[in-house]
C-alpha cells in the first residue's frame, strides 16, 4: 500500500485555507497557517480511515484537491466543521463504508453520470 504524501498533503490544505481566507484586503498568513493546521489534523484522520479501508491515503489529498477548485467555504459557517463534512462525504463516495440499499444506492447512478459529464464535458 502507498504511503501518504505528507509534503502534498499540507500544500493541499494550505491552498484551501487560503481560498477559505480569502480576502480584497489581502490574506493573513498566520491565519492561513492555522486554518490549514487544522485542516491537515482532520485530513490525517481521515486519512487513516481510508488507510483502514485497505485504500491509498492519498485519495485524502485529491478530495481536498477537489475542494479547492470546485467549493468555497461558506461565510458564516465555521469552516473546519465545513471542510470535515465535506471531506467526509467525499471519502463516503471514493472509500464507502457500508453498502448501500437500492433506495440511497440510485444516487449513486446520479454520481456516476455526473462524473462522466464532469471529466468529459461533451458527454452531457
Amino acid at each position: 500500500m502507498k504511503d501518504i504524501d505528507l509534503a502534498a498533503l499540507q500544500i493541499a490544505c494550505r491552498n484551501l485555507a487560503r481560498g477559505a481566507l480569502w480576502s480584497e484586503q489581502g490574506t493573513p498568513e498566520i491565519a492561513v497557517a492555522e486554518l490549514a493546521g487544522a485542516f491537515m489534523r482532520i485530513a490525517s484522520a481521515q486519512a487513516a480511515d481510508v488507510i483502514e479501508f485497505g485504500r491509498d491515503p492519498n485519495i485524502t489529498t485529491r478530495a481536498i484537491r477537489y475542494l479547492t477548485y470546485t467549493h468555497v467555504a461558506p461565510i458564516g459557517i465555521d469552516t473546519k466543521w465545513w471542510f470535515t463534512e465535506m471531506l467526509t462525504c467525499l471519502l463516503e463516495l471514493a472509500v464507502p463504508s457500508m453498502i448501500q440499499a437500492p433506495e440511497s444506492s440510485a444516487f449513486l447512478i446520479d454520481v456516476q453520470e455526473g462524473i462522466a459529464q464532469s471529466m468529459d464535458p461533451g458527454a452531457g
